[in-house]
C-alpha cells in the first residue's frame, strides 16, 4: 500500500513481517535473566505458565518483542487449551513478563514482551522448536505431554550451553557418551606403517555430565546415585522424544578440552543408497586403515575389537572417541552456519588428506606424512 505524500520520505512501501522470514527468521531469543524468572515468579502449573511464554515469543519478529500469538497458537502447535493458555497468559501479565500493547484487541491479540539485553549473550532457540518439522509434532509439544516442567527446564538449558565449533553440540566437558574415565582409552594403536599409525577406536556404554545446570534435577538424599536418577530419566527422556541425539566424533587427544576432528557415521560400513559425507569418509579411514597394514596382516583388525579404525601421522598422539550430545532441532543463527561451515571444512580435509595416503600407499610410499590443513592434502 503506497502513500500519497510527493515526499520521498513520505513514499514508503509499507510491510509486515512475516515470521521466519528476514533477519532473525527461523528462531528467536530469550534472556537468561527472563528463563530464569519464568522458574521463580508464582504460577498455578509452572509447563503451561513457561510453554505458554515460548509460544508468545516464537510468535516475535526480529526484533524478539512484539507477537500476535495467543492462546490459539498454544493450542495450535503444543496442544495446550485455550483456556489454559489463556490463564498462563494472564498469569504472565500479572508476573511483568508481558503486556497487551495499545493495539491489542479481544479478537486480535497483540503483546509485547521484555527486551534483550545487549550486553549479554541470550539462548537462541528454532522456531520449529514450537511449530514442528513438517510431518512432525513439535518437540514443545512433546515435552508438554511428559508433563514434566523440568525436563523442558533441561532442554531450553542445553539450547543455552551449544558450542559454536564444528560440533555444534553440548560441550563435551559438560555431557557426552563414550568410555569411563579412569579405564582402558577408547583409542588404541594397532599398527605402525612408514610415517603413519593406525588407531582403533572403541564405543563405549558411559555418560559423562558436569556443571551446575545438572544441580536443579538433583533430589536431596545421601544416595549418590538416587540423588542422580532425577537427571538421567530427564535427559533419557529427551532422547527418547527426540529433542537430543548423540554423534560419534573423533577428538585429537583423551583430555576434554581436546580438537574435534571430524564426526563419525557407521553407516559408512553398510550398503545405504545415499551416504552422508560422513559415512563415506568413515568407510574412506576404515579403507585406507587396511590398505596401510596389508592383507598379510589383516588379523590385527579382528584383535583389536573396535567400531571404527583411522589412520594418523605417527607422531600424533592418542585421538579420543566421544558422542557429543546434538539437539535435533536446531536454530538457524550465524553462529549454526559458521559451525556447519567449519564441520565442512574438517570433513573436506580429511577426505582428501585419506583419499592422498591411499594413493601413497597404492604407489608403495609411506615416508610422506598426510597434511590435513585447508591446502589441501598433499606433502
Amino acid at each position: 500500500m503506497e502513500s500519497s505524500g510527493s515526499a520521498p520520505e513520505a513514499q514508503e512501501t509499507e510491510t509486515r513481517r512475516v515470521r521466519g522470514r528476514g533477519r532473525g527468521g527461523g528462531f528467536f531469543a530469550i534472556a537468561h535473566e527472563i528463563w530464569e524468572r519464568l522458574w521463580t515468579v508464582e504460577t498455578s502449573n509452572r509447563l503451561n505458565f513457561v510453554i505458554t511464554y515460548l509460544v508468545l515469543l516464537a510468535g516475535t519478529g526480529s526484533d524478539h518483542r512484539l507477537t500476535k500469538w495467543s492462546a490459539r497458537a498454544c493450542e495450535q502447535y503444543t496442544g495446550l487449551g485455550k483456556p489454559r493458555a489463556k490463564h498462563a497468559i494472564e498469569e504472565l501479565i500479572e508476573a511483568d513478563l508481558v503486556a497487551r500493547t495499545d493495539a491489542s484487541t479481544r479478537m486480535l491479540p497483540q503483546y509485547e514482551l521484555p527486551s534483550l539485553p545487549l550486553e549479554a549473550e541470550p539462548i537462541f532457540l528454532p522456531v520449529a522448536l514450537v511449530t514442528g518439522l513438517a510431518g512432525e509434532a513439535s518437540m514443545l509439544r512433546r515435552v508438554r505431554e511428559t508433563g514434566d516442567a523440568l525436563a523442558l527446564r533441561m532442554l531450553i538449558d542445553l539450547y543455552g550451553t551449544v558450542s559454536l565449533d564444528a560440533t555444534h553440540g553440548v560441550p563435551i566437558q559438560m555431557l557426552h557418551g563414550g568410555r569411563m574415565e579412569g579405564t582402558a582409552p577408547t583409542a588404541r594403536k594397532i599398527a605402525e606403517v612408514g610415517a603413519h599409525a593406525v588407531w582403533a577406536l572403541s564405543e563405549g556404554s558411559w555418560r559423562h555430565a558436569a556443571g551446575d545446570w545438572m544441580l536443579i534435577h538433583r533430589i536431596k538424599t545421601a544416595d549418590t546415585k538416587s540423588a542422580w536418577a532425577p537427571f538421567w530419566a530427564r535427559l533419557d527422556l529427551l532422547k527418547q522424544i527426540g529433542a537430543i541425539w548423540y554423534e560419534p566424533w573423533v577428538f585429537d587427544g583423551e583430555e576434554l578440552d581436546a580438537e574435534p576432528l571430524f564426526p563419525l557415521d557407521a553407516s559408512g560400513f553398510y550398503a545405504v543408497a545415499k551416504p552422508t559425507d560422513e559415512a563415506e569418509l568413515t568407510r574412506l579411514a576404515s579403507e585406507v586403515s587396511r590398505a596401510l597394514i596389508g592383507d598379510e596382516r589383516s588379523y590385527v583388525f579382528d584383535h583389536a575389537d573396535a567400531n571404527f579404525h583411522l589412520p594418523l601421522t605417527a607422531h600424533h598422539r592418542a585421538p579420543a572417541y566421544r558422542e557429543v550430545a546434538r539437539l535435533r532441532v536446531e536454530p538457524d543463527t550465524p553462529g549454526r552456519r559458521l559451525a556447519w561451515k567449519r564441520r565442512r571444512t574438517l570433513i573436506e580435509q580429511y577426505q582428501q588428506a585419506f583419499a592422498h595416503l591411499q594413493q601413497q600407499v597404492h604407489e608403495g610410499t609411506y615416508d610422506r606424512p598426510m597434511r590435513t590443513t585447508a591446502a589441501g592434502a598433499e606433502s
